[in-house]
C-alpha cells in the first residue's frame, strides 16, 4: 500500500495528502522560469504541506524547464 502521509503544520499530526497540478515560477541564476509543478494539501484541513516526493518533483521539472531554455 503506498498510502501518502506527512506531518501537518496546521493539525499537529500525520495526515494524507491529495496531489494537485499548478503553474509554479521558480528562480535559477537570477532568471526566473515557470513550469508545471504539483502541491500537497492535507486531506482534514485543506492547509499545503510538504512532502519530500512533490519536492523533489517539483525541483526535477525546474531543472528541466532550465536545461531546455539553455540548450543544455
Amino acid at each position: 500500500m503506498d498510502e501518502k502521509m506527512t506531518f501537518c503544520e496546521d493539525c499537529r499530526k500525520d495526515v494524507t495528502y491529495s496531489v494537485e497540478y499548478v503553474l509554479m515560477k521558480g528562480t535559477l541564476k537570477g532568471e526566473q522560469y515557470s513550469y508545471n509543478g504539483k502541491k500537497a494539501t492535507c486531506a482534514e484541513c485543506g492547509a499545503e504541506v510538504y512532502a519530500a516526493k512533490i519536492e523533489d518533483a517539483n525541483l526535477k521539472a525546474l531543472y528541466d524547464v532550465y536545461r531546455e531554455k539553455n540548450g543544455i
